[in-house]
């Protein structure tokens, strides 16, 4: 008997020896085993199903604390990987959209129960979204693989739009999610002066030769990117990050406040060496318009002050050719008029001049308005002028001939009307008497909206990341607050309980 138990002892032992082997070999893989882009993707996916689910906050969060690195992620695997045609990487931001709205289709479903008058605009937005899925397949002069590719930059972000409405009265979270912001920015900062002082990494210097476009570079030499997917991207970021700390720091008194204060001239320096021309016309308005937005009364006046910035900056834009190149008025009509030759037009859109410590010296605004004077001339075309080309089509580096080019005249309309509405209630909440802590949040998201009205004259600024998740997102927190201002009936007027967070 005795020797039965101790041969069951041996046997019980040598099974749970050999499970720690097994397991200890297993986990010891995984440690080095780097996994693909797809698997990845699916460990993650499989990982925060039940979190988000359970926990819809967490997505709102890995939203705006992991999606600024997922382009630094994926540039690691082309130390070991060609660059794929596809790459999985880029749903990450999808997966969570998708994820924190099935998280909170309960709330959105009480509050529809709720309130049966819904906001107009919540309604536009949704109609815009669904005819942006109708535009990637029908009517769309892309290939369907394309035309899906796309749809990623414009489709998935505008949802935020909704989760933005749903914690528009959150305000400690909204807070914290200006926090993150301002945090990641300083890493960004330093990472992107790093790439200027110190040079690139070899995943980076592997990416500069799997990639197309050229705006990149300046006479051979890259610009700081940080670990974003362009400079542009990067320098918006800097904004981004700018206008958080005015946020922040019209709080509640913290001592915090003289730090965020010093970080001011890191994100202009490093909103500078992007050398994003437009981007530095939107950081020298940034606090301008922030010590002086609130002197302005009247909507009218404020309208009209838009009016002014937008041609103010039309004005710098010819001014610096003019000075540069002693450029008068007739040679950018010349790009507009019946005389200009393809030569010329040849001679813009592909010879880019300059260095990189003095990016005036280039002829990308002139590129620009010879390529709208070509899209303008074929949206004359009916069927062009009325649906446009589809999702994605063409980049012109304006937002706004973008819309006619991809929507025709409806589309350029639509942005117009859109960004001028919101900037409107952004202006209606601030005559309205709000806490300290909401109206530091309305001031921030109308700056922003500014900003990125006037910027996306000469660019794109609203349908990449950080812009697009930002834009939609603080956009839906505006109109939930200003909804509750007009008449106290707020758009999907529902509260989030502290279990769902």
């Amino acid at each position: 008997m005795t020797f039965l138990k101790t041969e069951k002892n041996v046997f019980i032992s040598a099974v749970f020896i050999s499970s720690i082997i097994a397991a200890g070999n297993f986990i010891a893989y995984k440690i080095v085993h780097i996994p693909a882009r797809l698997e990845l993707v699916i460990i993650m996916t499989v990982i925060l199903f039940y979190p988000i689910l359970r926990y819809p906050l967490l997505g709102v969060y890995l939203m705006f604390g992991l999606m600024p690195f997922v382009p630094f992620i994926r540039r690691q695997y082309y130390l070991l990987h060609l660059r794929p045609s596809v790459d999985p990487l880029i749903a990450i931001g999808d997966i969570l959209i998708a994820l924190t709205l099935i998280g909170l289709y309960f709330i959105f479903r009480q509050g529809s129960e709720e309130d049966k008058n819904k906001k107009t605009i919540g309604r536009i937005v949704f109609v815009y979204f669904i005819y942006c899925m109708i535009r990637t397949f029908l009517i769309n002069i892309l290939p369907f693989r394309e035309a899906i590719m796309q749809f990623h930059f414009f489709g998935p972000p505008v949802l935020f739009f909704y989760i933005g409405l749903l914690y528009a009265e959150k305000t400690d979270i909204l807070n914290r999610l200006w926090i993150i912001t301002i945090i990641i920015g300083a890493a960004a900062a330093v990472y992107g002066i790093k790439q200027l002082v110190i040079g690139y990494s070899e995943a980076e210097k592997i990416w500069f030769s799997s990639i197309s476009f050229t705006t990149l570079f300046i006479k051979g030499f890259a610009r700081p990117f940080s670990f974003f997917q362009s400079p542009a991207c990067f320098a918006d970021y800097m904004l981004l990050s700018i206008i958080g700390i005015f946020i922040i720091i019209c709080r509640k008194k913290s001592n915090f406040r003289f730090l965020l204060l010093m970080l001011l001239p890191l994100f202009f320096y490093a909103a500078l060496i992007t050398s994003v021309r437009s981007n530095w016309i939107g950081v020298i308005l940034a606090p301008l318009l922030w010590l002086f937005m609130m002197q302005i009364r009247g909507n009218r006046n404020r309208i009209l002050m838009v009016v002014v910035l937008f041609l103010l900056f039309a004005f710098i834009q010819f001014t610096e050719y003019f000075f540069q190149y002693k450029v008068g008025i007739n040679f950018f009509l010349s790009a507009l008029g019946k005389g200009f030759s393809n030569e010329r037009l040849s001679l813009l859109v592909t010879e880019r001049i300059g260095a990189i410590a003095n990016p005036f010296k280039e002829y990308s605004l002139l590129s620009r308005i010879a390529l709208w004077k070509h899209m303008i001339a074929l949206s004359i075309d009916p069927i062009n002028a009325l649906f446009g080309r589809g999702v994605g089509t063409i980049n012109t580096d304006s937002l706004y001939i973008n819309y006619l080019v991809q929507f025709g005249y409806p589309g350029a309309v639509f942005i117009v009307w859109l960004v001028t509405i919101l900037i409107i209630k952004g202006f209606k909440a601030l005559d309205s008497s709000l806490s300290s802590e909401k109206e530091a949040l309305v001031k921030g998201v109308t700056l922003m909206n500014i900003i990125f009205a006037i910027i996306n004259l000469t660019g794109t600024h609203i349908n990449s990341f950080p812009g697009d998740v930002y834009f939609w997102f603080w956009n839906g927190v505006l109109v939930k607050l200003s909804a509750g201002i007009d008449n106290n009936n707020s758009f999907l007027s529902c509260t989030i309980s502290d279990n769902r967070e």
